[in-house]
């Protein structure tokens, strides 16, 4: 997956500057503070998070405990453990692996499960990228939360830069969005979960749905 490419050590360190609050509120028209917003709205003490980057939201959303059990699944070993660090005081597990391809078969499985930021750099249409909700039930019981959010690129009041830097990341394979709506987002949700919801704010669509 060429995207997870540009999370080098270099990379993240610029990461929270560049995506976080530069172009989440100047480009895409959502500020960061959305994100934490959405996290504190449906993260629970026993979450699992899929595309951990930096781990800039489960830095500052807080938990209802203060010792929650956390899992951090990335396919990048550089997110791992960057993200590992910021959040040593909770001692997170961590789990290399693609979020395409099964993922382990937990006893204890997780309250919350969080795939922010994945989808937009899966390959494919939504159809193939949805299949990453599949692999989360070996993690999830019925009640579970599915959170997250994903670029999409719906017609709204869009200036010209953000149309210019999702064909430039889409160019250089930093994303894989170009036929991402938020319509089709919300259908796959549908079929698979209950309490499905899908809002646009901006380029973003935050999503949410709790396992039947």
């Amino acid at each position: 997956m060429h995207s997870i490419r540009i999370y080098s050590k270099a990379g993240l360190r610029a990461y929270d500057a560049v995506v976080m609050r530069l172009l989440a509120r100047h480009v895409w028209g959502c500020p960061s503070d959305l994100f934490v917003e959405h996290y504190r709205k449906h993260v629970t003490s026993n979450h699992a998070d899929i595309g951990v980057g930096t781990g800039y939201c489960l830095d500052r959303c807080g938990f209802a405990a203060a010792d929650p059990r956390l899992l951090l699944i990335d396919l990048q070993p550089n997110c791992l453990e960057y993200a590992a660090r910021r959040l040593a005081r909770y001692q997170p597990q961590m789990l290399v692996r693609d979020v395409l391809e099964p993922m382990p078969n937990i006893s204890r499985r997780f309250d919350s499960v969080a795939l922010a930021g994945v989808l937009h750099c899966l390959p494919g249409g939504m159809q193939h990228k949805a299949r990453a909700f599949d692999t989360l039930r070996s993690l999830t019981h019925p009640g579970s939360k599915i959170f997250g959010y994903s670029l999409v690129t719906d017609a709204t009041r869009r200036r010209r830069r953000s149309d210019v830097a999702l064909r430039m990341l889409n160019r250089i394979r930093a994303v894989d969005n170009a036929g991402d709506r938020a319509g089709d987002l919300a259908r796959e949700l549908s079929s698979r979960f209950a309490e499905c919801s899908v809002e646009q704010v901006g380029q973003m669509a935050f999503f949410s749905a709790v396992v039947q």
